[in-house]
């Protein structure tokens, strides 16, 4: 219990203070525990980070399979937006969508292999989720003959464009972009 507590509040105060910001001293006093008390279950901050890497990637995945994901029933255009709209909301409101922001804008040097091995393994599940979509909507003829990687790549830069510019922009403003974006993005690959 005490592990996964350490985990879940460093979680929090890496995403909101950076990895260097954040000192072991901050993490015990936000568990309720003394200092030492944390290299019971960690040899240090960098592995307290580590661990928050992996769970998160664990979470990421476990997000994409059960609220990412959208019913196969809905058309291929409500199916697109859905995951759109789902994993957008999500990167803006959870814990580890800040996270993801704050280690990808601002990655601590020696984890930037860690973190960029994370951010493409979350990557590559969402990827399996779009792809059979994106092949579906060809066969059907909704979509256009494009390239499967061409759409994901186009939906990624989509998505990553605006999860960068959520942070310039007040709400009403970014929100506006995201219709406007999807717009412009689904006219571009519908048949």
């Amino acid at each position: 219990m005490t592990r996964q507590r350490i985990i879940e509040e460093s979680l929090s105060l890496f995403a909101n203070h950076g990895y260097e910001n954040t000192s072991l001293t901050m993490i015990a006093e936000l568990v309720g525990i003394k200092k030492p008390s944390l290299y019971n279950h960690f040899k240090g901050k960098e592995a307290i980070f580590s661990a928050v890497l992996d769970d998160v990637a664990a979470r990421e995945m476990e997000v994409m399979q059960t609220e990412i994901n959208v019913p196969t029933s809905d058309s291929i255009d409500d199916q697109l937006f859905g995951i759109y709209k789902n994993y957008l909301a999500h990167l803006s409101n959870s814990m580890e969508g800040l996270f993801f922001k704050r280690v990808t804008f601002f990655p601590p040097d020696e984890f930037a292999e860690e973190i960029k091995r994370v951010f493409l393994l979350v990557e590559e599940c969402l990827t399996n989720i779009i792809r059979p979509i994106f092949e579906e909507g060809k066969k059907t003829g909704k979509l256009r003959a494009l390239s499967t990687d061409t759409m994901t790549s186009a939906f990624y830069t989509l998505i990553d464009g605006l999860f960068l510019e959520e942070n310039f922009y007040p709400r009403e403003v970014f929100e506006t972009r995201k219709q406007a974006s999807w717009k412009v993005f689904w006219l571009g690959i519908q048949a």
